[in-house]
């Protein structure tokens, strides 16, 4: 049966409802997307008209001989009059920010798409989208999140629906940026980030604040992380355990492993100040490493001290060498460098604002049909407990620049998360994370843990888009050495 929104089965709608894909064609991405976010009406007579802005000038050639396309029209930017209605707009700027030398020239190529964007804004018909395909840069080994502030500042102006994040398997760097100063990866990713001209959008082109960043390169210790760190990771954990599935937000030693084992040595100690039921310190316990952390929960801090000294007791079963571990029932925003040594590396999962507390999301009901924690718990202390999205950012920030003065000069501290949808708003807890803690802490390029082994819900069907988020970003960021 077909839907209202673009003549698509839903056999043909739900892969796109995934929020991250791999790809090695870019006209075929091109075509995927027009595809989904045009309809032609043949009873009326309705043909989609769709203006392109890209360089990659093959692009034009391959969409205009596509056969899926017939009946939509195609129309290069620089051939657009601003006057004739069109359903769909795309800007691929990814090679753009390729040329892009310093933070100046990104202001000014802010300015000069506000200036294409408001070109084809009168013509784009009400409640449809405009695409920009984007990217995150290095530039003399200082990373800037380039994408991520195109992103904030048009929302500014367009109702920012959704993001998708794509991994390019064609781009191979002869060499890495970076890659002999800190860490680094294959920097392959890219951003579809997707914007609709509706009732919620400003349209407001004078007054938007052109973002402010400043990075600062990674600096050069005795300890290095000169290898490169993959962009993402498609990790399935294994199915949790009685205790373990208690927790409403537990996430996989297997990918916490991997990070400890990049930024972490034999015998260093490693902390989380979230530590649920301790899924951080079982994993740096069993790869040698020292384990501390704490959790607000009672409930939750007894299940990882008590998972936490199961481990332990089966090294010495097993003559393996094993290492210290200390939990402490603490609220994270009490913490001082009195609680613990010296912290070599710090890696954590906040709670994505308050998200467990909506009552409708589909995971949280199947587990009060089972009984189990829906939240972290009801305490007013407890972060996940906070409504106001602004004040919840602000805590959590205080929390990680609390956690600075036990972090070691020159190391790392990693935070997984996600983005935030929440009634028919996008809030970018990454995002907005990340440029927070660059004020005090030097930020990594980023990576991904992406989900593969979740069913995919048809959110929207036949009337509005919205994806399943099955990407969680892994944001890295070094203390420097030198301080402020």
């Amino acid at each position: 049966m077909k839907n209202r929104f673009n003549n698509l089965t839903s056999k043909e709608w739900l892969p796109f409802q995934k929020s991250w894909f791999l790809f090695s064609d870019y006209g075929l991405l091109f075509v995927q997307n027009i595809l989904f976010f045009t309809q032609i009406k043949q009873e009326e007579s309705y043909f989609p008209r769709i203006v392109l802005d890209s360089d990659r000038h093959e692009i034009y050639r391959l969409l205009q001989k596509n056969r899926s396309l017939e009946g939509r029209e195609i129309i290069p930017f620089d051939r657009y009059s601003g006057n004739e209605r069109i359903d769909f707009v795309v800007f691929d700027v990814t090679n753009d920010v390729e040329k892009l030398e310093k933070f100046a020239d990104f202001v000014s190529f802010l300015i000069e798409l506000r200036q294409k964007v408001r070109h084809v804004i009168s013509g784009l018909a009400e409640r449809k989208f405009i695409l920009i395909l984007a990217r995150n840069k290095c530039i003399d080994g200082v990373f800037y999140p380039f994408a991520w502030l195109l992103a904030k500042y048009f929302q500014q102006i367009l109702s920012l629906k959704d993001e998708k994040v794509g991994i390019d398997l064609n781009r191979k760097l002869s060499s890495v940026i970076n890659h002999d100063h800190g860490m680094a990866t294959d920097e392959n990713i890219i951003y579809a980030l997707y914007f609709r001209k509706d009732e919620m959008a400003s349209m407001d082109f004078t007054n938007g604040q052109i973002p402010e960043f400043q990075n600062r390169r990674q600096a050069k210790t005795a300890f290095s992380v000169s290898d490169r760190f993959p962009s993402y990771q498609i990790v399935k954990p294994p199915p949790r355990k009685k205790d373990e599935i208690l927790h409403p937000a537990k996430y996989p030693e297997v990918l916490i492993q991997s990070f400890i084992a990049h930024f972490t040595k034999s015998g260093d100690n490693v902390f989380d100040p979230m530590s649920g039921t301790g899924s951080t310190q079982l994993a740096a316990l069993s790869l040698g490493r020292n384990a501390y952390g704490t959790e607000l929960s009672t409930f939750f801090a007894d299940i990882a001290r008590q998972r936490c000294a199961k481990s332990v007791s089966q090294g010495h079963l097993f003559k393996q060498v094993t290492n210290r571990f200390h939990i402490k029932t603490k609220d994270a925003r009490q913490i001082t460098k009195d609680d613990f040594p010296e912290i070599h590396y710090i890696i954590t999962s906040p709670p994505y604002w308050d998200m467990l507390n909506m009552k409708g999301a589909e995971n949280q009901a199947k587990r009060r049909q089972k009984g189990l924690p829906t939240n972290y718990s009801n305490s007013e202390n407890d972060l996940g407990n906070i409504a106001d999205y602004r004040m919840f950012l602000r805590k959590l920030t205080d929390i990680y620049f609390r956690l600075y003065d036990l972090l070691v000069p020159g190391r790392y501290m990693t935070i997984i998360v996600k983005n935030i949808k929440k009634k028919g708003r996008n809030f970018p807890l990454a995002w907005d994370l990340s440029l927070a803690l660059s004020k005090k802490y030097i930020l990594c390029p980023e990576t991904f843990w992406f989900q593969d082994d979740l069913r995919i819900a048809p959110y929207g069907y036949g009337n509005t888009w919205v994806s399943n988020t099955f990407h969680h970003y892994c944001l890295t960021f070094q203390k420097p050495v030198s301080g402020l």
